[in-house]
């Protein structure tokens, strides 16, 4: 940006403002374990850590509704809590029916109820030998499709009044037309614990052939799918003339292949097979171009809430390639079972098993999601039996028994239900021995994976965990266990039934966020101010400037090829988890790194939103013209940085701003420049880039 260097002394005064006028936060280098009395502050005089000073409602305010749906406060609602501190909890309330604060916590779900960090790689042990899914136009939908599913589940489920406790023990999930095609398609494609594979559609179709043609024309669907009519399983695809047109022998129109589950899943997703001639000729398979797939880009967005079950009695499971009954599906039957968290294909794709770890890092992320705990070899609940049922004795030897005597029996309850691969669990003997749930003092017989939720659904640590995972979400450090304010807020989302909004709304107008008053967790944590990660300002800058994914983080946007704002947000620091962590990976610090990022973004998006020509202005985005700077300089402070017009330090930011234009032109800026500039500042302020100043 022209003149950048120019303003590196107002952009400095902005960053000493934020911080002198943001409510006496003090920096903390260590956080002693929640519940100890370690880093509690001395009364003496040479403690050398500040009295504790209460935010104000300008502080406080910015921080719960930035949280909460990514926008700034008014000055009326900051005026009203400050008249009336009660006032926060029906703010939250009314800020919770905002779509954004839909988007928000369908990303706290995503994380919480670990769907992400995956690639389609991860899913290979599901589709074994081969890949669900290598159409690029739509293999970023169905990975996001995956990512999203349960956490729609979840958004849901809350807003029909269920309890969040329904997240361990649902058979209903939020599905696409695309996703209830690979469950059922996986439920057809069996792999067992050696990797071998039972094609239950080429059994059901034996000498049945899979014709895909491009000369003959488009082939009407109901045609494709009738066995009675003479195109059955005819499939058009524009491909299929010319591809593998570069080796000889292998370009021919139509193609014919032999009755395969793979061969058939794939070719929805326009890909064709890779097939070996009468010669010997190899031709490789095709990922497809992207109006080759049969399914169809809003196949990716009709969302509905679909019942899964086992088929009944003489009842067949769901057909994958039958697409037109998918579309309005409303149930599948299914012989895998799905039910609660842990049984989504995104869960099993980050938590990948085989034949030595046997389920147990899936049962361990499974304890740590629905219970904030995990089988480390503290917990003293005695196990049933001698030896406990399930127990590894090969690798229960005298220094691994005390782990092993809790996990084994547990990871039986999956190993007894599903594959290495994760599908039916076809050994007997597996099946046999569904183990038992012994965790952390209680003990149940479980014969189904809805036993194991509903024991995870009325878990004692079921509601601290969940509190606690707010609680970082929250501040981006852990509650005190002991806290009489964390006890309280854990006691409300107990006899609230589990209601989720009412546990927001507790937590986020509780002092444990607010900082309006001292708490045990704020004495031992200090009032922690982290920078605002991937998801909170990529939130922030959407909601605020009136932005459509401008981080790029949709699929369905398409804006993951544009420049350079993805790119440079693909580095930011994000939320996260880790494998056998109980604690979130939630990175605060504002590094350099993060520093120069944040700058380059700033920068890319100054671009968009000043003095962009009309014919190019998006609806519902925010512009700025350099012909009025002091109406832009106002709503810099106010939607970029958060300041309303009481906070104290509003006015100082004004100014700066202010002079931070002047100083800009008077160096040779065009207008447009300098506004841009000004905008960058004021993108950079701690109150922009932070969480909780």
């Amino acid at each position: 940006m022209a003149n950048r260097h120019s303003v590196v002394r107002p952009l400095f005064a902005l960053l000493a403002l934020g911080v002198s006028c943001s409510g006496g936060k003090v920096a903390t280098t260590t956080t002693p374990p929640p519940g100890s009395d370690a880093g509690v502050p001395d009364a003496g005089a040479d403690s050398g850590v500040l009295a504790f000073q209460a935010d104000s409602p300008t502080v406080y305010v910015a921080k719960v509704k930035n949280l909460l749906v990514g926008l700034p406060p008014t000055d009326a609602e900051v005026m009203a809590v400050a008249a009336d501190p009660t006032q926060l909890k029906t703010l939250v309330q009314g800020w919770m029916q905002l779509p954004q604060y839909s988007q928000k916590m369908e990303r706290f779900f995503e994380l919480a109820f670990q769907q992400t960090q995956v690639t389609v790689a991860d899913y290979a042990d599901q589709a074994y030998p081969r890949q669900i899914a290598v159409n690029t136009s739509l293999t970023p939908l169905l990975l996001q499709n995956l990512q999203e599913s349960f956490a729609r589940t979840m958004l849901e489920l809350i807003a029909e009044g269920e309890p969040l406790t329904v997240a361990m023990t649902t058979p209903k999930f939020m599905m696409t037309t695309a996703l209830k095609e690979l469950y059922a398609f996986l439920d057809a494609w069996e792999v067992d614990d050696s990797g071998t594979v039972t094609d239950r559609f080429k059994k059901a179709n034996t000498g049945l052939q899979i014709t895909v043609e491009t000369a003959q024309g488009p082939i009407p669907l109901a045609q494709t799918l009738d066995p009675t009519n003479t195109n059955y399983m005819h499939w058009y695809d524009p491909d299929a003339a010319t591809e593998d047109s570069t080796i000889a022998g292998c370009a021919m129109d139509p193609i014919v292949y032999p009755a395969n589950g793979f061969t058939l899943h794939w070719l929805l997703y326009g890909t064709l097979d890779n097939r070996t001639l009468a010669d010997g000729t190899k031709c490789p398979q095709s990922g497809g171009t992207a109006s080759a797939p049969q399914l169809t880009t809003a196949d990716f967005a009709d969302w509905t809430m679909v019942t899964i079950h086992p088929s009944a009695t003489g009842q067949a499971t769901a057909l994958f390639y039958d697409l037109p009954t998918l579309r309005s599906a409303t149930d599948l039957a299914l012989t895998i079972p799905r039910i609660g968290f842990f049984s989504t294909p995104a869960f099993f794709a980050n938590w990948q098993t085989n034949l030595s770890n046997q389920m147990r890092v899936t049962l361990n992320q499974a304890l740590i999601v629905a219970l904030g705990s995990s089988v480390d070899g503290t917990d003293s609940t005695a196990t049933p039996g001698n030896p406990p049922p399930g127990l590894d004795v090969a690798h229960a030897t005298a220094g691994c028994y005390g782990c092993h005597q809790n996990l084994d029996p547990l990871r039986s309850i999956f190993s007894a239900n599903y594959s290495w691969n994760y599908h039916d669990q076809l050994d007997t003997t597996l099946t046999a021995q569904p183990g038992i749930f012994a965790f952390r003092n209680v003990i149940q017989p479980v014969s189904s994976m809805g036993d194991f939720g509903n024991v995870l659904a009325t878990h004692p640590l079921f509601p601290t965990a969940w509190v606690q995972k707010l609680c970082y979400y929250a501040n981006s450090s852990p509650c005190a266990p002991d806290d009489p304010e964390f006890q309280r807020i854990v006691g409300v989302f107990q006899s609230s039934s589990f209601s989720w909004s009412a546990l927001v709304a507790e937590i986020f107008s509780s002092p444990i966020t607010t900082n309006a008053s001292a708490t045990r967790t704020g004495t031992l944590n200090g009032e922690v101010v982290a920078v605002s990660r991937r998801d909170h300002l990529c939130a922030a800058l959407n909601n605020r400037l009136g932005l459509t994914d401008v981080c790029g983080l949709e699929a369905t946007t398409k804006k993951q090829l544009m420049q350079p704002v993805p790119e440079i947000v693909s580095g930011l620091p994000s939320d996260g988890y880790g494998r056998g962590s109980t604690i979130p990976v939630l990175p605060n610090q504002p590094t350099l790194f993060y520093r120069a990022a944040t700058e380059n973004i700033c920068e890319a998006i100054a671009v968009q939103v000043i003095d962009v020509a009309s014919a190019k202005q998006a609806a519902g985005t925010k512009y700025w013209s350099s012909a009025d700077p002091n109406g832009a300089i106002a709503d810099f402070v106010s939607i970029v940085m958060g300041l309303v017009p009481s906070d104290p330090r509003a006015a100082p930011a004004t100014s700066l701003l202010q002079a931070h234009f002047s100083g800009a032109m008077q160096q040779g800026a065009t207008a447009t420049a300098a506004l841009q500039s000004t905008f960058v500042a004021a993108c950079l302020a701690p109150s922009a880039v932070s969480v909780g100043m």
